[in-house]
């Protein structure tokens, strides 16, 4: 069982803000085929950053974290009717699965990738009006999570932690969950659309009941089959998508983030408040917020990474890696550094930029498309 003493985070930067295009022009609803390009790129980006930094990446005794934006995984038409379903894949529960197994983990679950743990950002998708109890779409945006190399088992303990709702759970390979309450950018930036919030799959009273209830909550708090601190203790990762980061549905309602309510006392069912180690925030316009959000402990991490297109020029991509170095005793705000050996940029090549056609970026990307890596540093 590897103990690691470090942690690398490398952001992976796409503008995901308004959707691109992988397709021909003639490939007119072919949902599979999209989430498939863009599933094959994000494994041959990681390929590419594990060969392009092959002198910055640390060793066995680093874990290293990959990570991609809030609506990588977004259908960028074409789409007949045109605007009808919003950009979003059909059935994404089971087309999110699919991918990460069928495209991703087959490239990056090689025992070269076996000290890496990937987050490809989210999928948005809908459930169609002709099923059961709908007269409209209901809308989702699923969060994943794996972890490249060979898969490996859960071990009893771990099994018999997952069906203990005082427990943190354990991810073996693979896992996902549910935003639970979506925003203005998960429909568009249009005015027009934003009257489609209330298809939102959290205020269905079909759905609602799963999206408030403790599993769905203690699920954004994990830690990973082997993946354990220098101590030998399991690592302790928590996970947020944009909004939740400073939102969440609780009731009474804390006024803080999804994690920071899970580790505030006296908040559901666990034996005692998780300790995380590792927060990780896959966004769309949603800056670290120290005062509600960052839930990590002293010492532990904080890593984002953001989709939205910058206004100005600035670093991209966008994403930040910081250390909790205290917290206040009264607010529980936490108070972070940045960790300062890193990162460094590169841009990555034509055919890995997505919308790239025959040699075309269709539409440009501005910025490009990059990755960022940081140095290790010790946890």
């Amino acid at each position: 069982m590897p103990n690691y003493d470090k942690i690398q985070v490398i952001a992976y930067g796409s503008v995901t803000s308004t959707p691109t295009q992988v397709l021909p022009d003639d490939a007119v609803n072919a949902y599979a085929e999209d989430a498939e390009i863009r599933a094959n790129v994000f494994s041959v980006a990681a390929e590419w950053t594990r060969e392009q930094f092959a002198g910055q990446l640390g060793g066995a005794d680093t874990l290293k974290i990959f990570m991609a934006p809030e609506f990588y995984f977004r259908y960028g038409g074409p789409s007949d009717p045109p605007d009808d379903l919003l950009d979003s894949y059909p059935n994404g529960e089971i087309r999110l699965v699919n991918v990460i197994e069928d495209v991703m983990r087959r490239r990056l679950g090689g025992p070269e990738y076996a000290d890496w743990l990937f987050v490809p950002g989210t999928m948005f998708w809908h459930k169609t009006a002709e099923q059961p109890n709908t007269s409209h779409p209901i809308y989702f945006n699923t969060a994943a999570l794996f972890r490249g190399g060979p898969a490996g088992q859960l071990s009893p303990q771990a099994r018999a932690d997952n069906a203990n709702p005082g427990k943190i759970p354990t991810v073996g390979t693979t896992s996902t969950n549910q935003k639970q309450l979506m925003s203005g950018i998960d429909y568009s930036l249009r005015p027009e659309d934003q009257g489609r919030a209330r298809w939102d799959a959290a205020l269905n009273p079909m759905f609602e009941p799963a999206l408030g209830s403790w599993d769905w909550w203690r699920w954004h708090i994990f830690s990973v089959q082997d993946m354990d601190g220098p101590g030998g203790d399991p690592l302790v990762f928590g996970l947020e998508v944009c909004l939740e980061h400073i939102h969440e549905m609780a009731r009474p309602s804390t006024g803080l983030g999804v994690l920071r309510t899970l580790c505030t006392p006296g908040q559901g069912f666990w034996d005692r408040p998780p300790e995380v180690n590792v927060h990780l925030l896959t966004a769309c316009g949603m800056p670290l917020q120290p005062q509600r959000g960052i839930a990590a402990t002293i010492g532990g991490y904080v890593a984002r990474c953001d989709g939205m297109r910058p206004m100005t020029h600035t670093c991209w991509p966008a994403a930040n890696f910081e250390r909790v170095i205290d917290i206040d005793a009264g607010s529980g705000m936490r108070i972070t550094a940045p960790v300062c050996n890193g990162p460094a940029a590169k841009v990555l090549p034509d055919q890995l930029q997505i919308g790239w056609r025959d040699g075309v970026t269709a539409p440009p990307h501005d910025p490009p498309d990059a990755v960022s890596v940081w140095n290790p540093v010790a946890l």
